[in-house]
């Protein structure tokens, strides 16, 4: 379950806008929803060229010129020092290329993910003074690296840090700390990624902004859409400029990539999805150089080669995924203790370090909580956790760093290093760090607004294409309708997908629910039903149709948020921490009575708790007697039950009569609610 977060709508605002701009109602919704209410902002925002700042309004850039101008005209060797990331590699590529294009003795540099980790180290610095490198010039990286830098200076090596993340107490003391996030930088944009930064960078270099952004907006945009950093402001100009050089780009590898993707039309959203985590794959699971290798060639032959490489290399990274995923799945089964806790701390020999904050993610979409995902090894583990928006995952680490050799990261993603002893120390640390709230945040959804389907025609959708590039920051809209009567459950591609067909009133639409089979869906036809959806449209025969996506379903007059904080008590009290909103949640004889009847006659392969609540229907069982009497129903051998996630699978067992009161579970809730 989700909680659905509405925008507020302010329907003066929204006629003023309409009426001053003569725009359309359904595009000024969109544009007050989204904070765009200005004359100003609103011309920038539809405003398809790439008139970007002038790069000379950040802190240091001019001092980052001079330097690598220096460096240039001298015929001294200059090394671009990158990350193996998609942002750190697309940066390098760029910043790489301007160099080389401008005659300069450049070499570039990538860290290892497992053996070198993120950013400058010692060891490689040794290496390029070997190399006879007298100037380093870091992208998406280098803010931290205070002892690094130092001891560069040492072997007389000048450092010029471009970096986009959020610098330390001490700046590093380097030629130039070229960083938007700097406390004393005055610039009005703060939010570029690594290669959108190594753009601006190019720009002050060579004067001419048109000739870098049509040569290298391409490369900053993957990287811009691929870091997830607000594609709003400057960030959506490079977006914009960088699909446009990408549907006709001269770059192999950039083409090779995308035909290996079978992507015809570029988007934001194929960048995030299909064309970022090639790139990402190499440096998880193979070399980074291979994908820089890939952004660099002027060989065709070569590029083809190794953009298949990258493919089958994503592959190997989504089995491996899939196989962490199932893994851990298994093992929160098996470990149903885990699932109680508030974050979800699990770890296993085997898991790849380079996947495991993508499976993370997955988890606390899955059972809605933060996790935390840790490759054992024998002394050092590494892992990686994420949040949900409320809970700043950082701050609880940091909460118990005691326990931790490393850490970092932001408040929906972090990683750490902990030694193998201290892994349950830490799990119980953080978890007391959460029992104390009050209740968790709930994973939310965002929601435009609620839209009758009465009124909802194609000019709608494509209103919205107005508001692409999409993505983080600026993601595409998503709508609910309500009160839909569920007509037909449809198998879509041999049962992999459903169609479902619905109605209210006049109304009646096809929504598609991918990556579901029928069995897997927990509601009855003939249910009424809210779906939030994406707006698109399909061609057939010519012609264009609504089509409709599901991001979400919920039954209609249902009370989620009440449900989930019902969830998150029954968690708690699994875990034996009693609080005071117990004393109402005592089941009775007809409770039993009325969940027993209704899972016999229901039969389904697959429930949740909102399916199941809505078809009961009873104002005195909420979600916490739910699970509980499931719990006593499986003790007294009644049911075998599993919840895992939002899922639920029950099945009924041949078994006499038998007496309640007999259940430890249910004697001792009665205790616990009476010394509440």
């Amino acid at each position: 379950m989700k909680k659905w977060v509405p925008s507020e709508l302010d329907k003066n605002k929204i006629n003023e806008i309409e009426q001053k701009y003569g725009l359309p109602t359904f595009t000024a919704m969109l544009l007050c929803i989204r904070g765009i209410t200005e004359k100003e902002t609103i011309e920038d925002f539809f405003d398809k060229s790439c008139t970007l700042p002038d790069p000379y309004q950040i802190k240091d850039i001019d001092k980052a010129v001079q330097r690598i101008k220096k460096a240039m005209s001298g015929g001294e060797k200059i090394c671009v020092y990158g990350d193996y990331d998609c942002d750190g590699v697309t940066s390098t590529a760029l910043l790489y290329s301007y160099f080389e294009s401008m005659a300069a003795d450049v070499i570039y540099y990538i860290p290892d993910r497992i053996s070198e980790g993120y950013g400058m180290n010692i060891e490689a610095i040794d290496r390029l003074y070997k190399q006879g490198v007298n100037l380093i010039v870091t992208v998406d990286n280098g803010i931290a690296a205070v002892d690094e830098i130092n001891y560069a200076d040492t072997l007389g090596i000048d450092v010029v840090v471009t970096d986009h993340h959020t610098p330390l107490d001490i700046l590093p003391k380097a030629c130039a700390v070229v960083d938007p996030h700097r406390l004393d930088d005055d610039s009005p944009f703060k939010d570029y990624c690594g290669a959108g930064l190594a753009m601006m960078l190019a720009i002050a270099l060579d004067g001419n902004a048109e000739w870098v952004v049509e040569n290298y907006s391409e490369l900053a945009a993957f990287g811009t859409v691929a870091d997830l950093v607000p594609l709003c402001g400057v960030n959506r100009k490079i977006v914009t400029a960088g699909l446009m050089q990408m549907n006709n780009t001269e770059r192999y590898g950039v083409s090779e990539l995308i035909e290996a993707a079978q992507i015809e039309n570029i988007s934001a959203g194929n960048i995030a999805f299909r064309l970022a985590p090639r790139i990402n794959a190499a440096g998880r699971l193979g070399s980074p150089y291979d994908a820089l290798t890939l952004l660099l060639t002027e060989d065709g032959d070569e590029a083809h080669k190794l953009a298949l490489k990258l493919s089958d290399l994503n592959s190997k990274r989504q089995s491996i995924e899939s196989d962490i995923y199932e893994s851990i799945c298994a093992k929160l089964s098996r470990e149903k203790q885990l699932t109680y806790d508030r974050v979800i701390v699990v770890s296993d020999k085997g898991w790849n370090p380079g996947v495991i904050g993508i499976v993370a993610s997955k988890i606390t979409d899955k059972y809605g909580k933060p996790c935390i995902i840790i490759s054992e090894d024998d002394d050092i583990c590494k892992a990686s956790g994420r949040s949900v928006q409320g809970f700043s995952i950082v701050d609880a680490i940091f909460a118990c760093s005691g326990y931790l050799e490393k850490f970092g990261g932001h408040p929906m993603a972090a990683g750490l290093s902990i030694k193998k002893e201290n892994i349950e120390p830490f799990r119980k640390a953080i978890n007391d760090y959460a029992d104390k709230l009050d209740s968790m945040p709930m994973l939310p959804l965002k929601i435009e607004c609620s839209l009758n389907p009465a009124t909802i025609v194609i000019d709608m959708v494509h209103q919205l294409s107005m508001f692409e590039p999409y993505g983080y920051g600026n993601p595409k809209p998503v709508f609910g309708i309500k009160n839909m009567k569920l007509e037909k459950i449809i198998p879509l591609s041999g049962g992999k997908h459903i169609k479902l067909s619905v109605s209210r009133g006049n109304a009646r639409f096809n929504f598609v629910k991918f990556s579901t089979t029928p069995d897997e869906f927990p509601y009855q036809e003939g249910c009424d039903l809210d779906f939030a959806v994406s707006l698109d449209i399909s061609i057939y025969q010519q012609k264009e149709y609504l089509s409709f996506n599901i991001k979400d379903i919920r039954p209609s007059h249902f009370d989620t948020e009440k449900a989930m904080l019902e969830i998150q008590l029954y968690d708690q009290y699994k875990k034996g921490i009693i609080r005071p909103e117990l004393a109402d949640k005592y089941p009775s004889r007809d409770d039993f009575a009325l969940i027993y009847r209704y899972i016999k006659k229901a039969q389904r392969p697959v429930y949740t708790v909102d399916s199941i609540l809505s078809a009961i229907n009873s104002e005195g069982i909420g979600a916490f007697k739910l699970l509980i009497v499931f719990d006593i129903m499986q003790e007294l051998r009644l049911v075998s039950y599993e919840r895992i996630g939002d899922d639920i699978t029950v099945s009924l067992n041949d078994t006499p009569k038998v007496d309640l009161l007999s259940s430890s579970i249910y004697k001792r809730l009665k205790e616990d609610i009476n010394n509440v």
